[in-house]
């Protein structure tokens, strides 16, 4: 008696259990989307193709050509995922298109994060001391991030998404979910382009100067668009205002070549750029001064010559010399202020910050 009671009380417990499942409630489409939204708000790696597709963006638009540094996406990631916090959506019950697929209107109130950011972007490159891209956007980052609690808020709108039953489950479509979201948190590139564009004119005046000295024009071609054959002519060009006319066209051939051997074995370093304001940028540049011409001119007045076929020999001799040995001074640190319009070479050389630039790499005087 006492087993059949132990039997009854067995099958009573598992039809119990079968009654349970199968009255568990099925996931609904619209519950299907909720979880997705709440998923990418509790897991930055969810995020990922948003901040891919704003990547790419923000390089399209500003025209960088620096790279968006793959050690900087996991803290970008996480820094979308506290302002996704801040946006809530509101999910209207799923109405049934077709037998398999669902639309469901969603409202929510977007962010608007490079207005919240805005005057503390603008501070930050003002200030920028570092010359490591990474580390300065994710200092910038830590800062913006303590401003998304009291984050600018956009009038409320809403779209629609389509999700699509699948087996037992549905499917929402990449894409859609990622315009869910960039839309939601409107200018959210904002703190990398800040601090992008001030890098990215530091890679150009980096360009620009290995260009200029060394005759090294590949990323130079880059920033400004010209081809190979166009930055040759340019660097050859600018070395013709040392033609003399008293030399023969052999003679100023050689001398220029000493002087570009001279050029290329300047040494500089490019510190910190900041951005003082829309076009204006301000950079520390270190250098141990490349003496070689001040001291080529003072060792040829010392001469004592008596044809011009004389000095134009030993005028001669002594570039040659420096240029396979050149002489230099004591390292020194200046401040340069620079005007990015001047990125275009032929505007830069009637700059008076551009000749301070030239003169402490190379004094002529």
């Amino acid at each position: 008696m006492k087993k059949r009671r132990m039997l009854c009380a067995l099958c009573l417990l598992l039809g119990l259990m079968m009654l349970c499942s199968g009255c568990e409630k099925k996931e609904s489409a619209d519950d299907y989307l909720g979880r997705l939204i709440t998923r990418a708000k509790e897991n930055e790696g969810e995020l990922q193709s948003v901040l891919e597709t704003g990547i790419a963006d923000a390089k399209s638009s500003n025209d960088f050509v620096i790279d968006f540094p793959d050690e900087l996406k996991e803290s970008y990631e996480a820094f979308l995922k506290e302002a996704l916090n801040q946006v809530q959506f509101e999910l209207n019950k799923a109405d049934k298109e077709s037998n398999d697929t669902y639309i469901i209107r969603v409202t929510y109130e977007p962010i608007d994060i490079a207005a919240t950011t805005k005057e503390t972007d603008a501070g930050y490159v003002k200030n920028i001391s570092g010359t490591d891209f990474t580390t300065e956007v994710k200092n910038l980052l830590e800062e913006d991030t303590k401003l998304l609690s009291n984050a600018t808020k956009q009038q409320k709108k809403s779209r629609t998404i389509t999700v699509k039953k699948s087996g037992d489950s549905y499917k929402v479509s990449k894409k859609d979910i990622t315009a869910l979201l960039q839309d939601a948190l409107q200018g959210y590139m904002a703190p990398y382009e800040a601090v992008g564009t001030v890098f990215d004119f530091r890679d150009f005046m980096q360009a620009y100067l290995d260009a200029y000295f060394k005759g090294d024009t590949e990323r130079y071609c880059m920033h400004t668009g010209e081809s190979a054959e166009e930055a040759a002519a340019w660097y050859e060009e600018s070395f013709n205002s040392f033609r003399l006319d008293d030399l023969t066209e052999d003679q100023n051939t050689r001398f220029i070549n000493a002087i570009k051997a001279i050029y290329k074995n300047c040494q500089y370093t490019l510190g910190a750029m900041r951005q003082v304001s829309l076009t204006e940028y301000q950079f520390d540049l270190t250098a141990t001064p490349n003496t070689s011409i001040v001291n080529a001119a003072s060792e040829l007045d010392a001469g004592t010559y008596y044809s011009t076929a004389e000095v134009a020999d030993a005028f001669l001799n002594i570039y040659d010399k420096y240029a396979a040995a050149p002489s230099y001074g004591t390292e020194t640190t200046v401040t340069i202020n620079w005007n990015s319009l001047n990125m275009a070479s032929s505007n830069a050389s009637a700059d008076e910050n551009f000749n301070r630039l030239v003169e402490t790499i190379i004094p002529s005087e």
